[in-house]
C-alpha cells in the first residue's frame, strides 16, 4: 500500500516536532516536509505534491488566502487545520471558501487539543482518493 505523503506547517516549533514524531511512529505516513512560514508551505507543496497538508491555523493572518492557492494547486489535496476556534468561525471561514473555490475543498478542522487519534483518522482519509 502506498504512503500517505504529509506536509506539516507550523510555526510553533514544539507542534512541529510533536506532530513528526506522531507520523514518524506510522509506517503507512511520509513526511516530505515541514515549513514554519506560510509561503513555503506554498513552494513545498509545489515541489513535493503532498496528499494532505497539516497547517496550524495560526501560521497565517491569510488561511483563506493560502488555502485557495493551496487547492488550486491540487484540487485533490486533503488540508488538515490545526486550530483552537470554535466551530461557528471554522464554519464561516469553510463557507468563504467554498465561495473561492469552485469544488467544496477538502479541509478538516481539528483541535489542538485532541487526541493524536483524531489527528491520524483525517490523514486516513486521504488514502480513498489514493484507491480511486
Amino acid at each position: 500500500m502506498d504512503k500517505v505523503s504529509v506536509l506539516l506547517a507550523s510555526s510553533y516549533t514544539g507542534l512541529s516536532q510533536s506532530l513528526l514524531r506522531l507520523m514518524e511512529n506510522e509506517d503507512w505516513i511520509l513526511v516530505v516536509g515541514t515549513s514554519s512560514l506560510a509561503l513555503d508551505v506554498v513552494d513545498t507543496t509545489k515541489n513535493m505534491a503532498p496528499d494532505v497538508v497539516i497547517i496550524d491555523y495560526d501560521l497565517t493572518d491569510k488561511f483563506v488566502e493560502i488555502s485557495q492557492v493551496l487547492l488550486n494547486i491540487d484540487p485533490e489535496l486533503k488540508i488538515v487545520v490545526l486550530s483552537v476556534l470554535d466551530r461557528v468561525r471554522q464554519m464561516a471561514i469553510e463557507l468563504l471558501l467554498e465561495q473561492k473555490t469552485s469544488d467544496s475543498p477538502a479541509i478538516k478542522w481539528i483541535s489542538k487539543n485532541s487526541r493524536p487519534a483524531e489527528l491520524l483518522k483525517a490523514i486516513s482519509a486521504s488514502r480513498q482518493r489514493q484507491l480511486h
